[in-house]
């Protein structure tokens, strides 16, 4: 009698599972609830094949690799043709070829006080004018990279309030996050001052109408913000 191996015990573990979610879903009575239950068991199922898919081409890698084997002795091992490995060798080594490392997502601070809206003007002009901004270290919240991004770049303490939205900048492509923030009380707004020389070239207040001007792919949301804050103030 053949003893059941680790790789008999996972499959017949998984079999058991599938075969309980199928069970589960005949004993539905609704026909609404009936389909969507199965809408969703179709999902996950086609999101396990994704990623057994990739699994399975990571390990016909590993095997080639460790033993050193030619593609034609690759496929015999597995059970597969020649050309069939040479595929999926070829496609798992395009895709971690290709595969860029994740851009750390920024924040962008939006500061408005009765000056207007603080703005930066960077050396590189990608893009001239901004919001203070920079990426978010590892461990890291976005409201504590925003207060330590504005004081490293304008001097100035700020609180930070609310995320004003979140979007993949249009010009370089990289990962968001707008935050609403105010100087913090015992900081002297008119006293902001170039931080980071090697980055920026200007640091001032920026009235509603200079942003239309000197920032006009500003996000929407945004601009709604300082519409909306425009308006207290004259109030």
């Amino acid at each position: 009698m053949r003893l059941m191996t680790r790789e008999d015990a996972t499959r017949k573990r998984l079999s058991g599972a599938i075969a309980a979610a199928l069970d589960s879903l005949e004993k539905l009575t609704g026909a609404e609830e009936r389909y969507r239950s199965a809408s969703w068991l179709v999902d996950q199922f086609a999101e396990a094949i994704s990623a057994a898919g990739k699994l399975r081409a990571h390990a016909v890698v590993a095997l080639r690799d460790e033993e050193d084997l030619s593609l034609a002795q690759l496929g015999e091992r597995l059970g597969l043709s020649k050309a069939r490995a040479a595929d999926i060798v070829r496609d798992i080594t395009r895709t971690t070829q290709n595969k860029q490392p994740e851009l750390k997502p920024v924040v962008a601070v939006i500061v408005t006080s009765p000056e207007g809206v603080l703005a930066v003007r960077r050396r590189d002009k990608k893009p001239l004018w901004t919001f203070p901004s920079g990426e978010i270290e590892p461990g890291e919240t976005a409201a504590g990279a925003g207060v330590r991004e504005t004081k490293e770049e304008t001097g100035l303490e700020v609180v930070v309030g609310r995320i004003l939205g979140r979007r993949t900048h249009p010009q370089t492509g990289g990962r968001m996050i707008y935050l609403a923030a105010r100087p913090a009380k015992h900081a002297d707004a008119q006293s902001v001052f170039v931080g980071d020389h090697n980055e920026l070239d200007e640091v001032r207040w920026l009235s509603r109408s200079q942003v239309d001007e000197l920032m006009p792919d500003t996000y929407e949301p945004v601009l709604a913000y300082l519409d909306r804050d425009h308006r207290r103030q004259l109030h």
